[in-house]
């Protein structure tokens, strides 16, 4: 082969052709992107969720209060407290304008409404109407943690019952 053919073979090459660069990334950075995009939504939801049911958890460790000091406190203080309790619970699932005029049995009825099951206004819930307003009322323990029982009862159920958006 001489210098003539070389030249040849070398002038029938030609550059090497690189593609043109594209404006859309490539599809792994698009796939990752949209992952993220879900990541933060199912983050958010979640953390709303987790707001929207802090009523639930304060509600619960008050309860635990209140059966945690039942010996040390009066019994009508701790009734009171349960009836602050309820009401507060109350307030969780209706509006403020339903709940502030009710008393009586009327309250013990919109508990049991709540409840779905006659807890209060046939059950040991009739301890709140009078008992917070006793100068010492004769209430055995156990009717006590019945009561307490009850006002579980109405915590989990009105959870059920309000929906998980935030306020």
């Amino acid at each position: 082969m001489n210098e003539e053919d070389r030249q040849a073979l070398l002038d029938q090459l030609h550059d090497v052709q690189l593609p043109e660069l594209s404006a859309w990334p490539a599809a792994g950075w698009w796939l990752l992107l949209l992952s993220l995009i879900l990541l933060v939504i199912v983050a958010m939801l979640s953390w709303r969720r987790y707001q929207a049911r802090s009523w639930q958890r304060e509600a619960f460790t008050e309860l635990q209060r209140l059966r945690d000091q039942v010996v040390s406190q009066p019994t009508n203080s701790t009734l009171a407290d349960c009836s602050r309790l309820a009401r507060r619970v109350l307030l969780a699932v209706r509006s403020r304008s339903d709940v502030a005029n009710l008393q009586g049995k009327a309250w013990l009825e919109e508990l049991d409404s709540v409840c779905q099951q006659p807890l209060f206004a046939q059950g040991f819930g009739r301890l709140l109407e009078a008992g917070p307003y006793q100068r010492d009322p004769q209430i055995s323990q156990n009717d006590l943690e019945s009561l307490f029982d009850a006002l579980e009862e109405l915590v989990r159920s009105a959870a059920r019952r309000q929906p998980t958006t935030t306020r």
